[in-house]
């Protein structure tokens, strides 16, 4: 095959106001480069720092350089009438086509979709990434000609890949590559006439589906018996001369860990609940890990591990189970069970692509990509396609759903179904790797969803009031309709795909008919909420700059205005889920006769139960609220609702969930371990232990240990207060920014970069960033901001791989991220992270507290923030290694009286007050 590579470097992304500053072709004829083209341009402005740093291109090199206008006729000279090709190529290709003009291309082939297609499992689909996995050995490096010439190692590596796909595979793929429109669809035809012409007598067995492998579970007798046996004591396990010295390379003998394991042992055989605040560095994971799986293993038990967070169930998975393999050489279970809805059902994904003349073009290309992945996968489980945007939506009509699951009846059930071998291994597991939130959902639930245990670990357990009221709560948005209505309409097309067998005029006007009143309900929709949103900005003004969060119930005006609206959209729901039932009814009979209605059918059912729940949620919160539930909404602000994008979502939720947590949970026969790095209030459980309801256990039901962080604080952390820092409201606004903008300036100056600033505000974030930028970058730091140069995890991996930087993150930034080493040498703390006063739900909560005669701020708003702040305070000591500062710019901290409950939470037993000249001039002398 003939092509041409492409890669460019730029400025930025806006084909038509950012520059070319390097462009590289490559010629391959035949499968052979040919010739290569190379060349720096001249953009005539300054490059961003941060392609300085990508590229390690400078200013100097390219003022040396051609312009693009005399570049353009070596490029055009270069060019043939032939395929592009490269990673993300249609970047590349708008570039050109913005600063040259026509361009003599024939088609352009994306190594970046072509990757996404034949290997829809891997981490990441950076060009990197890519090579890394496939361990090419040309090696990207954000330079044109070395990327370009990656990109055509990785076209070829992944053309082998195509050519060992199965030829059933790859007859199911050409049409789905043909309706989306795929450039790769002509290579995978011509990799199938290739396959029939050396192997016509190759068997086709319809839509091909990887065989499940089922793990030969041990019987009860193939696991000795451990007891008593010193291998398998806990003081060995994890003691001075523990076999983990051989495993892990850094292994450290900390007498925290073991106190923490011997107290998790003692709590499992005596059934009873266990609080552990346990210190960053003390080995949490394995502490309570290894006990579980030994208790569990001597009483014939099964231990439930909880996680909050996807990186810490990842962690245990992938790192921690493993590593205890290893380490006991025993043959237990362990396994890892999610939500339904998080693996496919095979059902529905084959009557999806039996039918799939009316998907979309994006649609069929996740199809295309989720029929390779069923060649390897063996959990189904979707977080293994890493999908994003429009690809959730389709999602949906592909996963296990528990309304439209035959059960038994399935021809899938008893060997294929996902559900099923997750289900089953869980059922023959020690351990079980679980979130909070399918925890919650099983409490909730009315079957059970979690084999029985005897025995549930907690970690992360401080979010424990914020997942479960979550799940306790309801909420319903204006997207969610939206994506209801969409989806049930392309069930509805469906029905025509078959002809009935009788009727068929009178089906045909049915369909019709629900069809028109599925429009007209779109349009109810859409006028309610732009009422709704117009109301509650007409009684909440200057409440937020991107969104507002709004009460609900207390003006009855504000439910007056659009209660006629809304009473019109329920007339239009409730009919148009009636007309649903009726196309079912008529379905439920023919499905008697005919079981290619089956799955229509099912479609229809999950549709009418859907909408079912939309309108129960609707109006159990725009009704009068229940007694312990506040009705609130988020509101966009009004400059989007000319967008048909916008989101408004409506919650109603649990004001206090102790006596939910103490019936539904605590007050169990079963021993439950809750632990986190960050339970404790001034070095007490109390907040956490009325929180949670186990204030309504009797004291000796409860066991309580704080096991210390093994880090020596006082020498590796220097902690500073600015007591010169004005606090907001003593100076204007903008006096304020100045000042914060230049505060951090100096202190990043002094760090050289490497810095972590952590706001409680996304608009304080915002102007910050925007002002500090330029600053920065004149310094040659690069600033990072949350939401603005993307995601979580990209900031945080591009913060830790350049040292000059500074990252600038909000809420989700104070926990959960780990920056180890010299990356990290300093946070900054712009505010005590109290929650906003007007919070819906934090308002509601004070109420209640208020009206019991106690104090809502120091029994609710003081701990939360207590907690938070020590998130944050976390963030900067992960090794015993770390050294460096945290910086508090909020002075309130020194002179309020609460602030003492901060700064003795916190593992540091001294500080540091001063302005910022004394602090900056510290850091330097600190960091050395």
């Amino acid at each position: 095959m003939n092509f041409i590579a492409c890669d460019l470097e730029t400025t930025g992304l806006d084909p038509v106001n950012d520059k070319i500053i390097e462009i590289a072709m490559v010629k391959v004829v035949d499968g052979q480069i040919t010739d290569t083209f190379s060349t720096l341009v001249n953009p005539k402005c300054k490059i961003p720092l941060k392609i300085k740093r990508l590229t390690g291109i400078t200013d100097e090199q390219l003022a040396a350089s051609p312009t693009m206008d005399q570049v353009t006729p070596l490029v055009f000279d270069f060019m043939e009438q032939c395929p592009l090709l490269g990673h993300n190529i249609n970047f590349d290709h708008s570039f050109l086509s913005a600063k040259i003009g026509h361009l003599p291309f024939t088609q352009c082939i994306d190594t970046l979709e072509m990757a996404r297609l034949i290997m829809p499992a891997v981490p990441g689909y950076s060009l990197s990434n890519l090579v890394q996995s496939l361990q090419l050995a040309q090696k990207p490096l954000h330079r044109a000609l070395d990327d370009a010439l990656a990109a055509t190692a990785l076209y070829f590596a992944l053309l082998d890949m195509a050519k060992n796909l199965k030829l059933d595979v790859l007859l199911q793929l050409l049409p789905l590559l043909q309706h989306g429109n795929s450039p790769l669809a002509p290579i995978v035809e011509s990799i199938i006439k290739d396959k029939i012409k050396t192997m016509p007598g190759e068997r086709i067995k319809g839509i091909p589906i990887k065989e499940p492998i089922y793990a030969g579970y041990s019987a009860k007798e193939d696991i000795p018996d451990i007891h008593d046996q010193t291998q398998y004591q806990l003081d060995y396990l994890l003691g001075p001369r523990s076999p983990l010295g051989r495993l892990m390379p850094n292994y450290q003998f900390r007498k925290e860990q073991i106190k923490m394991a011997g107290v998790v042992a003692e709590t499992l055989t005596k059934q009873k609940i266990l609080l552990v605040e346990a210190g960053t560095g003390t080995g949490k994971s394995i502490a309570y890990l290894l006990p579980a799986l030994l208790w569990a293993l001597q009483h014939e038990q099964r231990a439930i591990i909880a996680t909050n967070t996807i990186n810490l169930q990842e962690q245990i998975w992938h790192k921690d189970i493993p590593l205890l393999r290893s380490l006991l050489e025993l043959p237990f279970q362990a396994a890892l069970l999610k939500g339904r809805s998080n693996y496919i059902c095979l059902r529905r994904f084959i009557n999806f692509i039996t039918h799939a003349a009316g998907i979309t073009a994006s649609e069929a290309m996740l199809v295309a990509r989720i029929l390779v992945w069923l060649q390897h996968t063996d959990s189904g489980d979707k977080s293994e396609l890493n999908l994003f945007g429009p690809d959730n939506e389709t999602w949906m009509q592909l996963c296990s759903e528990s309304d439209t699951c035959l059960g038994n009846a399935c021809r899938w059930c008893n060997q294929y179904c996902f559900v099923t071998r997750a289900r089953r291994n869980a059922e023959n597991a020690h351990l079980v790797i679980i979130n909070h939130s399918l925890l919650f959902a099983d409490i909730v639930s009315e079957v059970n969803i979690l084999p029985n245990h005897g025995a549930l670990v907690m970690d992360e357990a401080h979010n424990i009031e914020e997942t479960a009221a979550k799940h306790m709560g309801k909420k319903v948005s204006r997207s969610q309709i939206l994506q209801w209505l969409t989806i049930t309409g392309k069930n509805i097309k469906k029905l025509n795909e078959l002809a009935p067998p009788q009727d068929g005029r009178r089906w045909l006007e049915t369909i019709k008919k629900v069809e028109e009143t599925r429009h007209m309900l779109i349009t109810n929709i859409n006028s309610f909420f732009y009422l709704f949103i117009q109301t509650i900005h007409k009684y909440n003004h200057n409440q937020g700059h991107y969104q507002i969060k709004v009460r609900l119930h207390r003006e009855t005006e504000l439910m007056d205005e659009f209660e006629a609206e809304y009473q019109n959209l329920l007339y239009r729901m409730r009919d148009f889920i009636v007309k649903l039932r009726n196309l079912a009814d008529w379905l439920e009979i023919w499905t008697v006769t005919n079981n290619a209605w089956e799955d229509k059918l099912q479609d229809i059912i999950i549709s009418i139960t859907s909408g079912n729940d939309y309108l129960a949620n609707l109006d159990f919160i725009l009704k009068s609220p229940e007694e312990n539930y506040v009705c609130w909404v988020e509101a966009p602000n009004l400059s989007v609702l000319e967008r048909e994008s916008y989101q408004c979502t409506l919650h109603a939720t649990p004001i206090d969930i102790s006596a939910i947590l103490h019936e539904k949970l605590f007050n169990k026969p079963k021993a439950i371990i809750l632990t986190s790095a960050t339970l404790t209030v001034n070095k007490k459980f109390d907040h956490f232990i009325k929180q949670c309801g186990l204030n309504r256990l009797p004291d000796s039901a409860i066991q309580q240990i704080i096991a210390d962080s093994p880090f020596n604080y006082d020498q590796q952390c220097l902690l500073c207060v600015a007591r010169d820092f004005p606090n907001i409201g003593e100076i204007s606004a903008g006096d304020y920014l100045t000042t914060l903008i230049n505060t951090i300036y100096e202190l990043s100056v002094a760090t050289g970069g490497r810095t972590l600033v952590l706001f409680t505000s996304h608009k304080l974030l915002r102007d910050t960033y925007h002002k500090i930028k330029p600053l920065l970058d004149e310094v040659d730091i690069c600033v990072l901001g949350q939401s603005i140069d993307g995601g979580r995890t990209k900031l945080v991996n591009e913060f830790h791989q350049n040292q000059r930087s500074v990252l600038f993150g909000a809420f989700s930034f104070w926990e959960g991220i780990d920056i180890p080493g010299d990356a990290l040498v300093n946070v900054i703390i712009v505010k005590l992270p109290f929650a906003p006063p007007d919070d819906p739900v934090l308002e509601a909560r004070n109420e209640r507290i208020a009206a019991l005669g106690q104090n809502s701020f120091y029994g609710l708003s003081l701990p939360n923030a207590v907690i938070r702040f020590k998130q944050g305070f976390g963030r900067l000591i992960r090794s015993e290694q770390d050294r460096g500062a945290v910086v508090v710019l909020d002075k309130r901290i020194i002179e309020k009286r609460y602030g003492k409950i901060f700064l003795n939470s916190l593992p540091v037993k001294s500080h540091l007050r001063g302005n910022i000249n004394e602090i900056t001039q510290k850091l330097t002398v600190w960091l050395g």
